[in-house]
């Protein structure tokens, strides 16, 4: 009887090994973007990225920005006791100074988005394997990312959306990205540096007092 029992469990489980998947039949909505930097894996790249790379470049640039400030606001205040020659030498570090950091924040922008995209570059190649098996295992003949909201799409049911969803299998399939946390925004560009400072107006000698009778 045993025996018996055991054979129908093995028919069993051979019967649902070779049970199709489900039949395509339904349109399956993500947004890709938003699903790849909420995974476990993606918060964790995002964390790194940013304690590694962005915050430690936008402090060298605000310590950039803040000393051309510094600078022209000296000129600014000795516009009336320095000497021309020295006006025009310190405007001339500030012109250099404020070039220098314009270059330094177009390399810095460069370097973020080339990282950002190898990021999000090796991420996707996962997802891609995560979102075909999602696929075939939930009958979804159409897949959509909607990342753009330019798309086209004014209205997604809640069962079409399977954003969330995605993240869960990613996750699984990603067991040692670690714990979540939370989601890491884009790093902002440094402010624009400051405008060249006004030509400074040498101060006018005190007019004669006129003379006594």
């Amino acid at each position: 009887m045993k025996q018996f029992i055991a054979g129908l469990v093995l028919a069993s489980g051979t019967l649902m090994a070779q049970a199709p998947a489900a039949t395509p039949n339904k349109i399956c909505v993500v947004n890709l973007q938003s699903a790849m930097v909420t995974t476990k894996e993606g918060q964790a790249a995002a964390d790194s990225f940013r304690t590694k790379f962005s915050e430690p470049k936008e402090k060298e640039l605000q310590a950039k920005q803040a000393e051309i400030n510094d600078l022209t606001e000296k000129l600014q205040r000795g516009a009336n006791t320095m000497s021309q020659t020295a006006q025009d030498d310190m405007k001339r570090t500030i012109d250099r100074k404020s070039t220098d950091y314009k270059r330094a924040v177009e390399d810095y922008q460069f370097d973020r988005d080339e990282e950002q995209r190898k990021l999000l570059d090796d991420l996707s190649s996962k997802m891609q394997t995560v979102i075909a098996r999602f696929a075939q295992e939930n009958g979804c003949a159409v897949f959509m990312d909607v990342t753009n909201p330019n798309s086209g799409i004014m209205w997604i049911s809640d069962t079409a959306d399977v954003t969330r969803q995605i993240v869960d299998a990613y996750d699984r399939a990603q067991p040692s990205a670690g714990a979540a946390k939370p989601p890491v925004p884009s790093a902002k560009p440094p402010a624009t540096p400051p405008a060249k400072p006004p030509a400074a107006t040498p101060a006018k000698p005190p007019a004669a007092a006129p003379a006594k009778p």
